[in-house]
């Protein structure tokens, strides 16, 4: 028998109020149509499940929204034909460390791999083999620090580590034939790496990586070759909704890698199969137009990323627009003022904080000794 595996890497996953209702239902053909035949081909599957499953959410006090869905959701993803999901996400802890345990449990019982969490750091660091037809894909799912953390003795996500988890790379790309990253990070909506995502996407290449995917952003954003790896900065969304004005939003790519061979003769293909969620909440492959149209972004997209200072430049710029966000914020401003500020092009943070007071904070946060004290000071907090 031919060492032959077919892979298949959704990007994120969350019910939300026009899908719910398919996942209750375990209606993976109405809301997967013709997408279900990709899923459910391939060897392995996976993907991304952006929230806790848990019948009794006990709300973690954080920012933003909090997702979560049923137990029995899990039917969906069974009926889906994952494999392994990916649980090193921002939203994982929504529902505070019960709903940690209670993805981890249900999963584990119902035949379904996870990897990116776990009952505490050690086990959510713990990377996923799974082996068919006589190869070994590797698995590893990394989040970024928000309210997710696991710690030594509490349930969370798998945040990366410099210091350590390029190592672990390494390490463990010894044990299997190929390996997948599945990165959690990024800003929302950008469709470029930042200067330091890619220096971090880069050297997990270099660290043995053969395929490091990014989700989170919601958006698809662009690839890139690097050494013998490929780079995904922004994978789009697999099953988030429909959203009328935020066309992005409902557009994902599913990743399918087909491997063949062993060792040093092991052949590799890599499709994208552009998705789109409809107005009706559906999913559906893009038709050609669609697809093109899409590709030939990309590929735009590929020729500004090769540009000598395209990324630092694009990267202020953006920085640059969202400076009347992010400093309200950081000083801990309300939302009236936030919107204020915003009208009046950032003027009100400026009459309300010296250039003193301006030093200070940016050299807490920029300085690594004073950043690690701030750091610990509000860990403690959480």
């Amino acid at each position: 028998m031919p060492n032959k595996v077919e892979i298949v890497v959704g990007g994120d996953i969350c019910p939300t109020d026009d899908t719910r209702i398919f996942f209750e239902n375990n209606d993976t053909d109405s809301l997967l149509n013709e997408v279900k035949s990709v899923l459910t081909s391939a060897d392995l599957l996976v993907g991304n499940m952006e929230f806790p499953l848990t019948d009794n959410c006990q709300k973690a006090i954080k920012t933003g929204p909090i997702l979560y869905g049923k137990e029995e959701y899990i039917e969906f993803f069974k009926a889906a034909g994952f494999t392994a999901l990916g649980l090193g996400n921002n939203h994982i802890k929504d529902c505070g460390k019960r709903g940690v345990l209670s993805s981890l449990e249900i999963c584990k019982s119902n035949g379904i791999k996870t990897v990116g969490a776990g009952i505490n750091e050690r086990k959510a660091k713990k990377p996923l083999i799974i082996e068919r037809n006589g190869l070994k894909v590797g698995i590893m799912a990394f989040a970024e620090h928000e309210f997710n953390a696991a710690y030594e003795n509490e349930p969370g996500a798998n945040l990366f580590d410099v210091y350590t988890d390029y190592d672990q790379i390494e390490s463990f790309k010894k044990d299997v034939d190929y390996l997948i990253i599945m990165y959690h990070g990024g800003i929302e909506y950008y469709p470029y790496p930042s200067p330091l995502l890619q220096k971090k996407c880069r050297k997990m290449i270099d660290k043995g990586a053969d395929y490091v995917t990014c989700q989170h952003s919601h958006t698809i954003g662009v690839e890139e070759k690097h050494n013998h790896g490929i780079i995904l900065y922004g994978q789009g969304n697999m099953i988030y909704g429909y959203r009328k004005y935020d066309l992005d939003w409902n557009e994902g790519l599913l990743i399918k890698i087909n491997l063949e061979g062993k060792g040093e003769v092991l052949d590799v293909s890599i499709e994208y199969i552009p998705i789109k969620t409809t107005r009706t909440s559906n999913i559906r492959p893009m038709n050609k137009k669609e697809s093109e149209s899409l590709f030939l972004k990309m590929l735009n997209r590929c020729g500004r990323l090769k540009e000598d200072g395209f990324i630092e430049d694009n990267w202020t710029k953006f920085c640059e627009s969202k400076k009347s966000l992010y400093l309200p914020q950081l000083y801990g401003k309300s939302r009236i003022f936030n919107k204020l500020n915003r009208i009046f092009n950032n003027k009100l943070i400026k009459l309300s904080y010296s250039d003193k007071n301006l030093m200070i904070t940016k050299n807490i946060i920029r300085c690594e000794s004073h950043n690690e004290v701030i750091s610990s000071i509000l860990n403690r907090d959480k």
